[in-house]
């Protein structure tokens, strides 16, 4: 199992997951982009430099329909390589008006299948009006929890995400620099209110409340802000209170989204 952070930022989100079948028995490799906030050009170069090929996607998961996490240049890849769309029913008109073509585009209720051993349970989160959707995603080498762009953590998430090998969730703000900038108050009062973003506090009190019921071997934390985050910020955060979890963490700079991590069951 193969799992890279294409880009992770107010400028563009995209990663993907990539299973290798051990042999022919057991299927064909399957590549899933999460999320396409990145032009397809920045998608196939970042790609291509960690060992991918854009042309074997073979499905596009949509987390929500914001810019960052959907550019509305995909119509002619998703076409071009025969990927599928699948997004939350009640994302449909979003994606519409990203230009994806409907005909590509299966819309989910509730879990899906991706074939045989790979399933995907979606579960809903909290973000502005239309809310985004985080997923499990179950495959022959191990388990996956993703979730990005949340208000806040609920008990529906932590059920969802309990057993996952590889849990890749946002980091978005240290609360007391988000405190200290010069954004306007409404969007402070959006990010922070439970309907934005998770802070470093919250993300870190989420992962160790699933470490007491089995640590995930690799987290990766997502969608860094720019002006209200640091690195050496989580760093010493973790280190202060998790240090034995903190071995086990990458952090998805917002300017290099390069990071690899391997996983297997």
């Amino acid at each position: 199992m193969r799992f890279a952070v294409l880009g992770s930022s107010s400028a563009g989100n995209a990663s993907v997951l990539r299973i290798e079948p051990r042999d022919a028995s057991m299927g064909v490799p399957r590549q899933i982009l999460i999320d396409a906030g990145l032009s397809p050009k920045a998608t196939r170069g970042r790609m291509r430099a960690l060992g991918f090929d854009l042309a074997d996607t073979t499905d596009i998961l949509y987390t929500h329909f914001d810019m960052d996490h959907a550019r509305a240049s995909w119509a002619t890849p998703v076409m071009c390589f025969g990927m599928t769309v699948r997004c939350a029913r009640r994302h449909l008109p979003l994606a519409k008006a990203r230009g994806l073509p409907s005909q590509f585009t299966h819309a989910f209720d509730g879990p899906f299948e991706l074939g045989a051993g790979f399933r995907v349970l979606p579960i809903d989160l909290p973000h502005d009006e239309s809310g985004a959707v985080a997923f499990r995603i179950e495959t022959p080498a191990g388990s996956v929890g993703f979730a990005t762009d949340l208000g806040r953590v609920e008990a529906s998430l932590l059920e969802a995400f309990d057993g996952v090998h590889l849990l890749a969730i946002e980091s978005n703000y240290d609360r007391s620099m988000q405190l200290r900038s010069a954004r306007p108050l409404f969007l402070k009062e959006r990010i922070m209110g439970g309907s934005g973003h998770l802070s470093n506090e919250q993300t870190l009190e989420f992962v160790q409340t699933l470490a007491q019921r089995s640590a995930p071997e690799h987290i990766a934390l997502l969608h860094l802000s720019r002006e209200c985050n640091d690195p050496s910020v989580i760093e010493a955060l973790w280190k202060a209170r998790a240090p034995e979890l903190w071995t086990r963490v990458v952090i998805a700079l917002p300017d290099e989204g390069v990071h690899v991590l391997l996983g297997q069951s």
